[in-house]
């Protein structure tokens, strides 16, 4: 319930606390089946978007996070016995988000990053600054570290007990003062707009195209949704010329998810990308999806990334997905994007549950790298956020199609997120599998060493 669309944010920082108390009672065993059947109920309800769109395979999906989750919680329980009961406290935290990142950033065919904890805080504005010095797993750092500090504190209810919780919220408010955003970058504002729609013709699309350049307050960047055009683009196709010479008529720079050929070699037969045509009609260039949606034809991983410098600034484009991992974004910025253009397409037959669960992760994003982003969804939410994560416009999908109007602000200021923040996910994931590791030889290595019991041994006093 602390998730969209409910969005009681405050709730996560309590949500734990019973799990957490009942840990000690159980062995290594209990903790993980007991985790496991938690995180099916979590994923089931978090995720259950995923059953409008192909039930057996969130079924499969579901069961192996959940799985996964379970595990996290063994290698806490089993730290535990290895390093003394207290270090348990210090072990949930850690085991979690290690799992989080591992199932968020490290499974390239299973990466899934919604429900991840720190998306919660997205309508917490405040808290949620924090994602600018580590990411939205920083903010999943702080919620654990909440639940278990009180957790400990009421399994002893003692002063010593209460230190850890009290010096635990003091260190994360210090942190939220620290990463509170003093001012908005200062360049000139820049009108921007999205395009919204979902409709099979072009014809469509080119009235809005002309409909939102022809305003008094004309925008200088115009973004459509992701696979407006399904022909292949880097070929002469008519809509492609048609947006060209709209372009170069009103001197702007259009955005577009395209489809273009791809490499006989490769899985797909087309890439799927975010087109850029330029004030004077030709094609700049085009950047392909980094992560295609598992599971479904969505063209090909894009062999790398690249910034298109302009004369309004440099352009990081990214597609749809590719928005819902920290990773992909912050290498755009890291190559000089001072501003992400983002064509979308969630399809009007997804449950909204996925739509809300999407936006909120957009809002982190711009946190994290303090960049306006621009969104444009074929059947919303479309939307324009500014780097303080404040959703400045947006435009749903009982709006239907139309126009999102509104302004940008270019900067090059990296965040400490993006110098060096970021290290933070690496250290903790690749720390929780050294662990899975360490625990597993250890346990292996006790069984092996351990003296067999035979009966020969005892004697039987019968006197």
């Amino acid at each position: 319930m602390s998730f969209p669309p409910v969005e009681w944010h405050a709730l996560a920082w309590i949500a734990f606390v019973p799990w957490f108390l009942r840990i000690p009672r159980l062995s290594p065993r209990e903790t993980w089946v007991m985790g496991a059947i938690l995180g099916v109920v979590f994923y089931r309800i978090a995720l259950s978007w995923m059953f409008g769109i192909s039930a057996p395979l969130a079924m499969i999906l579901i069961v192996i996070y959940a799985i996964i989750m379970g595990l996290s919680f063994r290698v806490a329980k089993l730290l535990s016995l290895t390093l003394g009961s207290s270090a348990l406290w210090y072990a949930l935290p850690f085991c979690f988000l290690g799992q989080e990142i591992l199932r968020s950033e490290g499974l390239s065919q299973l990466r899934l990053s919604y429900a991840a904890l720190g998306y919660s805080q997205a309508p917490n504005n405040w808290m949620a600054q924090a994602a600018s010095l580590g990411g939205v797993y920083l903010l999943s750092f702080f919620v654990l570290i909440v639940n278990s500090a009180l957790a400990f504190f009421l399994q002893h209810r003692s002063y010593r007990s209460f230190l850890p919780l009290f010096a635990t919220v003091v260190a994360i408010l210090s942190c939220g003062f620290v990463s509170q955003s003093s001012s908005q970058p200062a360049n000139a504002h820049i009108r921007v707009a999205c395009i919204q729609s979902e409709c099979p013709n072009d014809r469509e699309y080119i009235d809005l195209v002309r409909q939102a350049l022809g305003t008094a307050d004309r925008p200088r960047i115009l973004v459509l949704p992701e696979h407006t055009i399904e022909g292949d683009a880097d070929r002469p196709h008519p809509f492609v010329d048609q947006l060209a010479r709209i372009a170069r008529e009103f001197k702007a720079y259009i955005v577009v998810g395209a489809h273009v050929r791809a490499p006989n070699d490769l899985q797909c037969d087309y890439d799927n990308v975010a087109l850029l045509i330029g004030p004077n009609g030709e094609i700049i260039g085009h950047q392909a999806k980094s992560v295609p949606v598992p599971f479904f034809h969505d063209g090909n991983p894009a062999r790398s990334q690249r910034t298109f410098p302009t004369d309004v600034g440099e352009l990081g484009l990214c597609v749809c997905f590719d928005t819902d991992f920290s990773d992909i974004t912050r290498r755009l910025v890291d190559l000089g994007a001072e501003l992400l253009l983002v064509p979308v397409m969630n399809p009007e037959s997804w449950p909204i549950q996925q739509r809300i669960q999407q936006a909120a992760m957009a809002q982190i994003r711009s946190i994290e790298l303090r960049r306006y982003s621009v969104r444009a969804a074929s059947s919303g939410i479309s939307q324009i956020v500014e780097p303080t994560g404040r959703v400045q416009c947006s435009r749903n999908l009982v709006e239907g199609p139309g126009i999102l109007p509104g302004y940008v602000s270019l900067t090059n200021k990296r965040t400490f997120f993006v110098a060096g923040g970021h290290y933070f996910a690496q250290i903790v994931g690749w720390a929780f599998l050294l662990a899975v590791i360490l625990l597993t030889l250890r346990r292996k290595t006790n069984a092996t060493t351990s003296p067999s019991i035979n009966s020969s041994h005892f004697t039987t006093n019968t006197g």
